[in-house]
């Protein structure tokens, strides 16, 4: 596992040299024997409001072909089932996102805020709640996941943190993280082996400023979101890539409320369905990995 010294060069790199950024993307992609570009597509599913938003953004994705995968806590699974397991028969599948409520809605601004994160609890606490989703998810669906997501996963990408974590997933036969932010992928590339056997996804960052995480919040429900004006303009950037023909992987989430009443953006996404698009525990991907 990577040092706090190769975190922190690798974010500053990634602050001042953003062509670095791209030529990392597509080397990683020609080294690993990546030959078209490559969409992973997930959303996260922190509130009650994204259940009815997952299913509109799914059937809207299912008309052009794009697999998705949703990051749902165990506690939202459990409530909104009825709704949930519809997605199943669209061809989506399921992340464990652990199993508490992380997120709540804010009933003046109408925006999410956090209420649990990993960082702020014991290695017990957050081990225990990684076991409860994983239980939750094999009952409801009746298959034991193989991805997970740890919720609000910026906050739990330091070397120690991601050490336990890999270990807890492991031990519980998992074969997938896409948890950390996009100076991972800066670093080792877009799927690499960890020292347990896990293979890491990092998320995508924007092209031309990579420490910026291409997401819903950061650009459509934080305090200081950067815009949907922005957001476009940086999924362009990927698409304009993507139509050269070169390989690499597009690593992006989103929260379906977030954009499942933004025409724009869901015909922006529906422009990838030009290229080959793969769920987060696609043995195809997996196979991409290097130690």
């Amino acid at each position: 596992m990577h040092s706090n010294f190769e975190y922190l060069f690798a974010k500053v790199l990634g602050r001042l040299g953003p062509v670095l950024y791209q030529k990392r993307l597509l080397s990683w992609a020609k080294r690993a024997g990546l030959c078209e570009p490559t969409l992973l597509l997930s959303f996260d599913c922190d509130t009650g409001r994204d259940a009815d938003a997952s299913l509109r953004v799914q059937r809207f994705l299912s008309e052009y072909g794009i697999a998705a995968s949703f990051a749902v806590p165990g506690a939202l699974l459990e409530e909104h089932w009825d709704s949930y397991k519809v997605l199943l028969d669209m061809g989506a599948t399921f992340v464990n996102h652990g199993y508490k409520r992380h997120a709540e809605i804010d009933e003046t601004s109408g925006k999410p805020y956090s209420t649990f994160t990993y960082r702020d609890v014991t290695d017990k606490e957050w081990a225990e709640d990684i076991k409860l989703g994983h239980a939750a998810l094999t009952r409801l669906t009746g298959v034991a996941p193989k991805v997970f997501r740890t919720p609000h996963f910026g906050e739990f990408n330091q070397p120690a943190q991601l050490c336990g974590l890999y270990k807890v997933l492991a031990d519980l036969g998992y074969e997938v993280s896409s948890s950390t932010i996009p100076v991972f992928g800066l670093m080792y590339g877009s799927a690499f082996r960890t020292e347990k056997g896990i293979v890491e996804l990092p998320l995508n960052g924007c092209i031309g400023k990579p420490a910026q995480l291409i997401d819903s919040w950061g650009f459509l429900s934080a305090p200081d979101a950067l815009g949907k004006d922005r957001l476009v303009a940086e999924l362009s950037k990927y698409l304009a890539l993507a139509g050269r023909g070169e390989p690499f992987v597009l690593s992006l989430y989103f929260d379906p409320a977030d954009i499942a009443d933004e025409p724009d953006i869901l015909d922006l996404l529906a422009r990838f369905a030009g290229i080959r698009s793969l769920r987060l525990d696609d043995e195809k991907l997996i196979s991409l990995a290097r130690n």
